[in-house]
């Protein structure tokens, strides 16, 4: 109180003069329709000024929330359109999809890896398939209860089943350690005809990840004549340096073919 009352000794000079100064401002709003228009016009484009900024900061700060409902959104349709596969063309390998976040994440290693936000609580588990909209990311490794690492696709030991979208013809990929824009295509005969820009995609071979997910393009063919196999070079779809979001995935069938396959070796 004493450190206000000697602030207001201090300017009272100041404080007066805005004092009188609000006083006549005031006197000649309520005196004069024109400056009382004015004043509410004013007043009216600030006030919604004020609302507009402080709407945009809550929408800015409830983006997260909102991006967070849209994923979830979009793993439950991807497990509908599963199941309504599962009844229209009797497809065996319907997949279940829980969506996750990245929050960290390597490309520039020999082995490279993910985590996610989502662990055992949510569902995940070891061995589970980690992909995005436009591409397969990589493999769930272990699991805790709230977080899970992934053994990303940009890994020495990672390996996956693909074909040429446009004949069928199916190889591996596997990242030689370089570019992580880029990856190889191994065991494509030499026979198949090939162009650059062709679209690489699963095979749906293995149990992890879903068939026909376009993973690249064919950027380089440096076959010589008599290899008896293609050497293919391919560019990713998508840019793993700046994902964010996946979709971590399991095929509700994947223990009946385990099984059967199984049962071959017998």
């Amino acid at each position: 109180m004493r450190n206000l009352l000697e602030l207001i000794n201090k300017h009272n000079h100041l404080l007066l003069f805005i004092l009188l100064e609000s006083f006549a401002l005031f006197l000649i709003v309520q005196n004069s329709q024109f400056h009382k228009a004015a004043f509410l016009n004013s007043t009216n484009g600030v006030t919604a000024n004020s609302f507009a900024v402080i709407s945009n900061i809550r929408e800015y700060f409830s983006l997260k929330k909102t991006n967070d409902l849209l994923l979830l959104e979009n793993a439950k349709l991807k497990s509908l359109i599963s199941y309504q596969n599962t009844d229209t063309i009797r497809s065996t390998d319907p997949y279940q999809y829980i969506s996750a976040t990245i929050i960290n994440n390597s490309v520039a290693k020999a082995n490279n890896y993910l985590t996610l936000d989502k662990g055992e609580i949510d569902g995940i588990k070891k061995g589970m398939g980690v992909i995005s909209e436009r591409g397969v990311i990589g493999i769930v490794k272990e699991t805790s209860k709230r977080y899970s690492t992934v053994l990303s696709i940009l890994h020495s030991q990672s390996k996956l089943s693909v074909a040429i979208k446009k004949n069928n013809h199916f190889g591996s990929l596997q990242w030689d350690g370089k570019s992580y824009k880029k990856a190889r295509i191994y065991d494509i005969p030499s026979h198949v005809k090939l162009t650059i820009g062709d679209t690489i995609i699963t095979s749906g071979f293995s149990h992890i990840f879903p068939s026909k997910i376009d993973l690249g393009l064919i950027s380089e063919i440096d076959t010589e004549n008599d290899d008896k196999f293609h050497k293919i070079k391919m560019t990713f779809i998508e840019d793993l340096k700046q994902l964010r979001y996946v979709n971590v995935c399991e095929s509700l069938n994947k223990n009946e073919k385990i099984n059967l396959e199984k049962s071959l070796d017998e």
